[in-house]
């Protein structure tokens, strides 16, 4: 494979609103298109029987997080107690020099931490942790040390 673009990711989403605010206010996001997606597209690729809106969101380091909001709201899958006891795609991980910031921000709008807090302790060589987003959605922080 010859990679034209940078990696998308698509999450389908219950509550659009509340999950755009969070990936564009925690996580830096910025909107980069927005389609709805007719019924007839969608059914044809097996991703939604009645349509939905897709928006891009693309991360500070460039890729792109697709919020799938369809008509119908999706099920909420809420990720296991272990990550690796589940097959699948288990989080999304992004590096960042402002760890705990970040993690206050995602808190305070809902996130729920999923790792030891001694992990991101002030310091460390490699700071880093777990937390899912207000759906459930698991994303990984890392900051590496000067």
């Amino acid at each position: 494979m010859k990679q034209t673009s940078p990696l998308e990711v698509g999450i389908p989403v219950i509550d659009f609103d509340l999950m755009y605010d969070f990936y564009t206010t925690v996580l830096s996001c910025v909107e980069t298109r927005r389609a709805d997606i007719d019924a007839g597209l969608s059914s044809g690729l097996a991703s939604s029987a009645n349509g939905y809106l897709n928006v891009w969101l693309q991360t500070p380091g460039g890729e792109v997080i697709k919020l799938m909001s369809p008509p119908d709201s999706p099920t909420l899958n809420p990720p296991p107690e272990q990550l690796t006891m589940r097959t699948g795609i288990a989080f999304l991980t992004f590096y960042c020099s402002d760890l705990t910031s970040t993690l206050a921000a995602a808190e305070a709008k809902g996130a729920v931490l999923r790792s030891d807090r001694a992990l991101i302790a002030e310091g460390a060589p490699l700071r880093l942790c777990f937390f899912a987003d207000p759906e459930g959605n698991v994303i990984e922080l890392v900051e590496l040390g000067g």
